[in-house]
């Protein structure tokens, strides 16, 4: 797997390894985590326009097709719910660099607290999305 493009993640995060997950779907895999913009390093943050900030999350999300490293592009959308209730929208952004592909979605992030996300993946040439679902918490440093 191309670890440089996985995403931002590598590069966003200096402890990225530990932040990153991966869900399969047929041929399709989805490498994905979510963090607080605090946590960026500052270079990346400007690099990819996101602003630094304890009350700003964001979701990165990078596909390959399943036993290779080859990118897929897709349309992406979904939503972040606290554990509330409060349901927020992620617009996500296609990143393109080095030939690879990646997904990044911010929103408003209120921690401590717990967030599921639910993401809407369509890879290009399906008709069908895949949803990728998954739980965050989220703590004050």
């Amino acid at each position: 797997m191309r670890r440089a493009s996985i995403g931002i993640v590598l590069a966003l995060l200096p402890f990225a390894a530990s932040s990153q997950y991966r869900q399969e779907f047929g041929t399709v895999v989805a490498h994905y985590s979510a963090i607080s913009t605090e946590h960026l390093l500052p270079e990346m943050a400007k690099h990819y326009g996101i602003s630094r900030s304890r009350d700003r999350g964001l979701v990165n999300l990078a596909l390959e097709r399943t036993g290779t490293t080859d990118s897929v592009r897709a349309a992406v959308s979904g939503s972040a719910t606290a554990i509330s209730g409060e349901k927020k929208e992620i617009r996500f952004r296609e990143i393109v660099e080095e030939g690879t592909v990646s997904y990044i979605g911010e929103f408003a992030l209120s921690a401590p607290d717990t967030y599921t996300f639910t993401i809407a993946i369509t890879p290009e040439n399906a008709t069908t999305p895949y949803t990728l679902k998954f739980t965050q918490d989220f703590v004050r440093d």
